[in-house]
C-alpha cells in the first residue's frame, strides 16, 4: 500500500522477473493505469508507461501524483508477464502539516477562573468556587501563524470539583 498526500509526488515501481532466465527482464514495455477503488478511470486519466531504471535493469518506475483524496488502485501490465496492482490512499489533509500544527509551540491553553460572585447553574453543579479554575480553553494554530487569533481548532474543558472547598479539580470534562 502507498499512502500519500494530495498532489504529493510518489513513485510507481515494478520489477519484472523472467522465470526462464532467473533474472530481471530488461527492455520491456510496462504500462500503468491508476483507477479509483471501484475501477473507474480517473478524469483526467492517470496512466502511461514506466521507464526502465538506469541503475538496475528490469526495474521500471515513474513518479506520479493524484490531486483528489481517496482510495485508488494502480494496475501495472507487461505482455508476457504477470500483472500486478497496488493500493494507493491519498490523504485529504497533509499529515506533515497536521503534525506541525500539533507541536507544543502551536498550542495555547488558557486557564479561565471563576470571577463572578454569583455562580451560574453550571458552576454550582461542578462546585466551582470563586477564583479557581472554571474551564480551560485550548487552541491550535497553524505553524505559520504568529498568534492564536485565527485558530484551526479550539475547545473547552470544564473543571469539576468534589466540594466547593477544593482548589484543584478532580476531573476536567465536558459540561453537562
Amino acid at each position: 500500500m502507498i499512502r500519500v498526500n494530495i498532489n504529493e509526488d510518489f513513485p510507481i515501481i515494478v520489477a519484472l522477473w523472467d522465470e526462464e532466465t532467473g533474472e530481471n527482464a530488461s527492455g520491456q514495455v510496462v504500462s500503468y493505469d491508476v483507477r479509483d477503488i471501484n475501477d473507474i478511470v480517473l478524469s483526467p486519466p492517470v496512466n502511461g508507461l514506466l521507464t526502465e531504471s538506469t541503475v538496475a535493469s528490469g526495474i521500471y518506475k515513474e513518479t506520479i501524483s493524484i490531486n483528489d483524496a481517496g482510495q485508488y488502485i494502480c494496475y501495472t501490465t507487461c505482455s508476457g508477464f504477470y500483472g500486478s496492482s497496488e493500493e494507493i490512499i491519498v490523504n485529504s489533509e497533509n499529515i506533515y502539516d497536521l503534525t506541525k500544527q500539533n507541536m507544543n509551540y502551536n498550542l495555547s491553553v488558557e486557564d479561565v477562573l471563576r470571577t463572578n460572585s454569583t455562580p451560574t447553574a453550571s458552576q454550582t453543579t461542578r462546585k466551582v468556587s470563586l477564583n479557581v479554575t472554571d474551564y480551560l480553553i485550548t487552541k491550535v494554530k497553524n505553524d505559520s501563524d504568529t498568534d492564536w487569533d485565527n485558530p484551526v481548532a479550539s475547545g473547552i474543558v470544564y473543571a469539576w470539583y468534589r466540594s466547593t472547598s477544593d482548589e484543584v479539580p478532580y476531573k476536567m470534562a465536558a459540561q453537562t
